[in-house]
């Protein structure tokens, strides 16, 4: 029933907070099965909410292909000489305005308690991320209000497991990796769903989960299932880290061939 096809398999798209990480951290067995995972010829793409500057730092550093962030806001890859490429949904000088036009919404909006800005929110390029389960805590009624809100202002608003990420235009996480894996490795979009493995543990992962077939969740994604409309293939054992520990284990394991992973 969770068998997962490794047969063509040469990608791993995967969500960065709580799904790679661990209690904010990036453990050393995470990071080494992600090495190995690349080691073997695996395209490693993050797809994650989080900031500009994080992503500037993911794709210096580790061991990946490129790496999507914001949202779907932009990509970044490496060109043959080793320099970073920026390739945004639309513009960046059109994403800043948005991102005035959504503070300015915000900061305007009738709410009975404060609603805090992510700490990275300077270091954000197209979207604007509200904190409510990091440094700041928002109840779950005052995040459904604040969705709800800025959805009736006509805003895109997904949360993540730590923010309520806000933007202006037709993108999200998934249309962005379509885009990239046809645009730097001339996929079709059957092509696609037979190469890539996606792991994610929230929500604003769904648009990756109803297109790619080999869709994976962490452990920790069981308390918001019942709020999701399109749920992974498959569920690891352990959460987070742990769990992408384990899907790596067992596609390194499999030898290219379909196998079944946890629930």
């Amino acid at each position: 029933m969770n068998t997962l096809d490794f047969s063509q398999a040469r990608f791993l798209l995967t969500d960065v907070d709580d799904t790679l990480t661990s209690h904010g951290r990036l453990l050393p067995q995470t990071y080494q099965a992600l090495w190995a995972l690349a080691d073997a010829g695996i395209h490693i793409i993050p797809v994650t909410g989080g900031c500009a500057g994080w992503c500037d730092q993911i794709i210096r550093t580790w061991p990946v292909a490129g790496v999507i962030g914001e949202s779907g806001g932009f990509y970044i890859v490496k060109d043959s000489e080793h320099r970073t490429r920026w390739h945004y949904w639309q513009d960046l000088m059109s994403h800043r305005a948005d991102q005035a036009a959504i503070v300015q919404t915000i900061d305007n909006l009738p709410l009975p308690f404060d609603v805090q800005y992510a700490k990275d929110q300077s270091f954000r390029h197209v979207d604007v991320a509200i904190d409510y389960n990091q440094d700041a805590r928002l109840t779950p009624d005052q995040a459904d209000t604040v969705v709800h809100s800025l959805r009736q202002a006509g805003f895109s608003v997904k949360q993540s497991s730590i923010h309520i990420n806000v933007w202006r235009g037709a993108f999200d996480k998934g249309a962005m990796a379509r885009r990239l894996l046809a645009e730097q490795w001339q996929l079709t979009d059957t092509q696609m769903q037979q190469q890539v493995v996606f792991v994610g543990d929230a929500p604003n992962d769904e648009s990756m989960f109803e297109f790619f077939p080999n869709s994976v969740g962490v452990a920790n994604i069981a308390r918001h299932l019942e709020h999701m409309t399109h749920h992974p293939k498959a569920i690891t054992p352990s959460a987070s880290g742990d769990g992408v520990t384990e899907l790596i284990q067992t596609w390194l394991a499999s030898k290219g061939q379909a196998t079944t992973l946890g629930q």
